[in-house]
């Protein structure tokens, strides 16, 4: 009886445990992939940043701003660097407007940070899309609705924070 006992609580932590495991994975899953090697999404979790690394995923840029990122319970340039990823933090919310210049700004990251595996970001991932769909437009000589299809939007018409950060 007992080695009954403790073959089924062996059984249900070997489930358990590779429940976590598939959860764990699942961030980006959850991501919309944008284009061949970048990925946009919410708010990575610490457990999140495993994946990531398994994925090969080389630069993390974060659009909240450094106010928001002082209320989260882990310190995400630190989890990026543990994994040899390049980080940034280009600040978008408030005191820190779109505009032509933070999309200027975005251009030079995703040019230094071309041929990795990128993690694009903000809390919900509303930000980092409008601005990854503002850099098809002025830096990849995309249409409107070639750039909103690729980031996979409902609307057929640019929002004001695109048309900000393109000077609209």
């Amino acid at each position: 009886m007992y080695k009954f006992v403790l073959l089924l609580g062996l059984f249900f932590a070997q489930i358990t445990m590779a429940q976590e495991q598939e959860e764990a994975k699942n961030y980006l899953s959850k991501a919309t992939q944008v284009g061949e090697n970048v990925w946009i999404g919410p708010q990575p979790s610490e457990q999140d940043f495993n994946e990531l690394a398994a994925e090969e995923i080389g630069a993390v840029i974060n659009t909240r701003t450094a106010a928001e990122m002082a209320d989260m319970p882990f310190k995400e340039v630190e989890q990026a660097s543990q994994f040899n990823m390049n980080y940034d933090l280009l600040e978008i919310g408030e005191g820190h407007a779109y505009s032509p210049a933070k999309l200027s700004e975005f251009d030079q990251l995703m040019t230094a940070n071309a041929g990795k595996k990128m993690l694009l970001h903000c809390r919900s991932g509303n930000r980092a899309t409008q601005l990854y769909t503002a850099w098809l437009i002025k830096h990849q000589g995309k249409s409107a609705a070639e750039a909103l299809q690729a980031v996979g939007s409902k609307s057929d018409e640019l929002n004001d924070a695109v048309k900000a950060l393109l000077g609209r």
